[in-house]
């Protein structure tokens, strides 16, 4: 729910931005939330290819056994 806040705070200051004319500040802004968000998803995705490669490991070891 946090992250929802966030994004909607984000959204809304970049379509004030956009209002007020100053179009690359709120381009400026919704890159760099973009891209954090993109490096969290990057981290998750690593996460979870490391949490595959245990599983499988211990069930050709269980299967070794």
């Amino acid at each position: 729910m946090i992250d929802t806040l966030a994004t909607i705070d984000i959204i809304d200051l970049a379509l004030n931005q956009i209002e007020d004319g100053r179009v690359n500040d709120a381009k400026q802004v919704l890159t760099t939330y973009r891209n954090k968000l993109q490096k969290e998803v990057d981290a998750f995705d690593e996460w979870a290819k490391a949490q595959s490669d245990i599983h499988t490991s211990l069930e050709l070891e269980a299967e070794g056994k």
